[in-house]
C-alpha cells in the first residue's frame, strides 16, 4: 500500500513537472484551463490536463510577455480615449492640455515601440514565416508601423495642411489601434501554439471545437448534456454504431453483436485452465544479460555491435530477457521452450539482405516500446497487466516479420501475391500479423490462454501491427487527437487500445528520437533500401516512389521533412499521454538542426552525380 501511494505521488509530481495542471475529477476548471487547445486523461481518479504543444518546448518566458502585452493594451486603450477627449482647439486655448497631449503621444510612441519588440521576440521564438502566416498578424504589424510614423511626423512637422491631414489620419488610426487591441487578446492565445512547419488538424477536431464553443453559449443543462453526448461519440469514433431500442436481444442477434455476459476474473479462469507451473528462467548468456541490464533503458544503446556476435538470435535473447524480467512466463503460463521456438521463427523470418527491415530493426522497435513502458511510465499510466506486456512486446518483435524490403505501393503496382491476397489493404502489415499468429499456433505458444485472453491478445496485436502502415498515419493521428480532445480520455481502460497502437507506431518512426550516431545509421539503411526499390521501379518502367530515386533525393532534406511532418508532431502529441517523454524530445530538435546544416553538402553530392 505504501509503495502504491509512493508511485501515485511520483506520477503526480512528474506530471506537474511537465507542465500539466492536476485538478479534481469532474472539476469545471477542466473545460476552462486551456481554451480549446486542451486534453485530459484520468489516472487514479485524477484528471490530468495537458497543453497540446506544437512547439519545440522552448517557450520559456512567453507567459510573462503575455501578461506585459495585456497591461500595455489596457494602457493603450486609455490613451486612445484620452486623445479622443481633447481636440486641437482645446490645446490651442490651454497650454496645459497641449502639454498633456504631447506627453500622451510620447507614451503612446513608447508603447508602440514595445509592441514592435514583442513582435520581434515572438518571431524569434516561432519564426517570422510562422508568425506572419496569419494575415491578421501582418495587418497588426502594419498598423503599428504606420502609427509610429504618423506620431513621429506629428511631433516634428508643423503647418495647417499637415495638421488637418494628421487629424484625419490619427482619427482613423485610433480606431484601427482599438481594433489591434482586441486582436492582441486573441493573439496571446494563438501565437504560442505555433512553431513547426506543419500544423495538421482534422475536420473532427474542428467539429469538436465548434460544439464546445456552442455549449459555452447555453445555460440549459439538457442542451449542454446533448452537446457533450455528441462530443463524446465523435471523439470515441462511435458515430456510426447502431443505437438499439426496444428488444435488444433480438436486434443483437441479427447484428451479430455479443450480449453482455457476466465476466469471470482473468486470474480465476487461468487457475481453472491448468495446473502446470512454468518458471521464468530463460538461460540467457551471462555477459549478454549484464549488457541488457546496464543498457536496456538507454536510447544510445549500441545494439548494432551485438549482431556481429549473436546474429538473428539476439532478438530471441532480448525477448527472453523481457519475459523473464517481467515474470510473464509464470504469470501467463507460457512455456519458455515454446516461446523461444516462436521468437526464433520470427527472428529467422526477417530477411538478412534487407538494409533496414531486418531483425536489427525489430530489436530496435521492441527496445523502444519497452523504453516507453518503463522509462516513460506507461506501465502506470496504462495500468498494464502481464497480458498487456506480452501483447506490446510480441507485437513489436513481429511488426515487420518476413518483410520483402519493398513497400506496399510497389507490391500493388507489381500485382505481388501479398497485394492480391489482401486486396491492396495494407498487404505488408496484414502479412506480418498473419505470420505472427501462424507461428503462435505452430508452437502452441498461447495454448494455456483462455478464449477471452486469446481474443484480447489477438485483437490488440493485430490492430497494433496494422497501425504501423504509414499510409494510415494521418487518419490514425487524427483519431488520437480527437480522443485526447475529449474529457474522458482514459489510457488505462477505454483508450488502452489506441495507446498500444500509438506506442508501436511511435517506436517504428523513432529514428529521429535517437542520438545521431544511431539515427544516422538508420537513415542510410532506410534510404538505401528505398533506392534499391527505386532502381527496380525504373527497370520495370513503374513510377518511382517518393524518396526512392537516389539521383534526386537530398538525404538531409528528406529527414527534415520526416521530422517536421511526421515525427515531431506525433511525439509532441504522445507526450500528452506520457508526460515524461517530453524531456527526451529535445533530441529530435537537435537532430533536425544537424541535418539542416548538411543540406548544401548533400545537394552538392547530387549535383556532381
Amino acid at each position: 500500500m505504501a509503495e502504491e501511494q509512493h508511485l501515485n505521488e511520483d506520477s503526480k509530481k512528474n506530471v506537474g513537472q511537465m507542465g500539466a495542471k492536476v485538478v479534481p475529477r469532474g472539476s469545471k476548471e477542466i473545460s476552462n484551463i486551456l481554451g480549446d487547445r486542451r486534453s485530459s486523461y484520468n489516472v487514479d481518479g485524477i484528471d490530468h490536463v495537458v497543453v497540446d504543444e506544437i512547439t519545440d518546448q522552448k517557450q520559456v518566458g512567453i507567459p510573462l510577455i503575455d501578461k506585459v502585452v495585456i497591461i500595455l493594451v489596457v494602457l493603450f486603450t486609455l490613451l486612445v480615449f484620452i486623445n479622443f477627449s481633447f481636440t486641437s482647439n482645446d490645446a490651442k486655448e490651454d497650454p496645459d492640455i497641449e502639454k498633456t497631449l504631447f506627453i500622451t503621444k510620447i507614451i503612446e510612441l513608447v508603447i508602440l515601440i514595445l509592441f514592435v519588440i514583442e513582435i520581434s521576440f515572438r518571431c524569434i521564438n516561432v519564426g517570422p514565416i510562422t508568425y506572419f502566416s496569419d494575415l491578421w498578424s501582418v495587418f497588426d504589424a502594419l498598423i503599428i508601423v504606420a502609427s509610429i510614423v504618423l506620431i513621429i511626423l506629428d511631433l516634428n512637422l508643423e503647418g495647417e495642411a499637415f495638421t488637418t491631414i494628421s487629424k484625419v489620419l490619427r482619427g482613423i488610426f485610433r480606431f484601427l489601434r482599438l481594433f489591434l487591441v482586441f486582436r492582441k487578446f486573441n493573439q496571446v492565445k494563438k501565437i504560442n501554439n505555433a512553431g513547426t512547419r506543419y500544423v495538421v488538424r482534422s475536420p473532427v477536431e474542428k467539429v469538436i471545437e465548434i460544439m464546445r464553443d456552442l455549449a459555452d453559449q447555453f445555460e440549459d443543462p439538457d442542451i449542454i448534456k446533448q452537446l457533450n453526448w455528441g462530443i463524446t461519440h465523435i471523439s470515441n469514433n462511435t458515430v456510426y454504431e447502431p443505437i438499439i431500442e426496444g428488444k435488444k436481444s433480438e436486434a443483437l442477434g441479427w447484428l451479430n453483436q455479443p450480449q453482455q455476459q457476466q465476466q469471470i476474473s482473468q486470474e480465476l479462469k487461468r487457475s481453472m485452465s491448468s495446473d502446470i507451473q512454468f518458471n521464468d528462467e530463460s538461460h540467457l548468456p551471462e555477459q549478454l544479460k549484464q549488457d541488457f541490464e546496464q543498457n536496456i533503458l538507454n536510447l544510445d544503446y549500441d545494439y548494432f555491435s551485438l549482431f556481429q556476435k549473436y546474429d538473428s538470435s539476439i532478438l530471441t535473447h532480448l525477448m527472453c530477457y523481457y519475459f523473464q524480467k517481467e515474470q510473464l512466463f509464470s504469470n501467463l503460463r507460457i512455456s519458455p521452450d515454446s516461446f523461444k521456438k516462436c521468437v526464433d521463427k520470427l527472428a529467422l523470418s526477417y530477411h538478412k539482405e534487407n538494409l533496414y527491415h531486418n531483425v536489427i530493426h525489430a530489436f530496435d522497435v521492441t527496445h523502444t516500446v519497452y523504453f516507453f513502458i518503463q522509462r516513460c511510465n506507461f506501465k502506470e499510466i496504462g495500468k498494464l497487466s502481464k497480458l498487456d506486456y506480452s501483447i506490446l512486446l510480441l507485437s513489436a518483435a513481429a511488426h515487420d516479420v518476413d518483410h520483402p524490403g519493398l513497400n506496399n505501393i510497389f507490391l500493388s503496382n507489381t500485382r505481388h501475391e501479398l497485394a492480391m491476397t489482401y486486396n491492396d489493404k495494407s498487404p505488408l502489415e496484414q502479412h506480418h500479423a498473419s505470420t505472427l499468429f501462424r507461428y503462435i499456433r505452430e508452437t502452441d505458444l498461447l495454448v494455456n490462454f483462455t478464449l477471452s485472453d486469446f481474443k484480447y491478445f489477438r485483437e490488440k496485436s493485430i490492430n497494433m501491427i496494422l497501425s504501423t502502415d504509414n499510409a494510415m498515419h494521418g487518419k490514425d493521428f487524427n483519431k488520437l487527437k480527437a480522443r485526447l480532445a475529449s474529457n474522458d480520455f482514459d489510457p488505462g481502460s477505454k483508450d488502452k487500445g489506441i495507446c498500444f497502437d500509438t506506442l508501436l507506431h511511435a517506436a517504428d518512426i523513432s529514428n529521429p528520437f535517437k542520438p545521431m550516431k544511431n539515427y544516422e545509421q538508420w537513415t542510410f539503411r532506410v534510404l538505401g533500401e528505398f533506392w534499391l526499390q527505386g532502381d527496380k521501379e525504373k527497370e520495370l518502367g513503374l513510377p518511382v516512389t517518393m524518396l526512392c530515386d537516389r539521383r534526386t533525393t537530398n538525404v538531409a532534406k528528406s529527414q527534415l521533412g520526416f521530422i517536421d511532418f511526421m515525427v515531431l508532431p506525433y511525439y509532441n502529441t504522445l507526450s500528452q499521454i506520457l508526460p515524461q517523454l517530453s524531456e527526451f524530445i529535445e533530441q529530435i530538435t537537435e537532430n533536425k538542426k544537424a541535418w539542416a546544416e548538411q543540406i548544401e553538402h548533400y545537394q552538392t553530392l547530387l549535383n556532381t552525380q
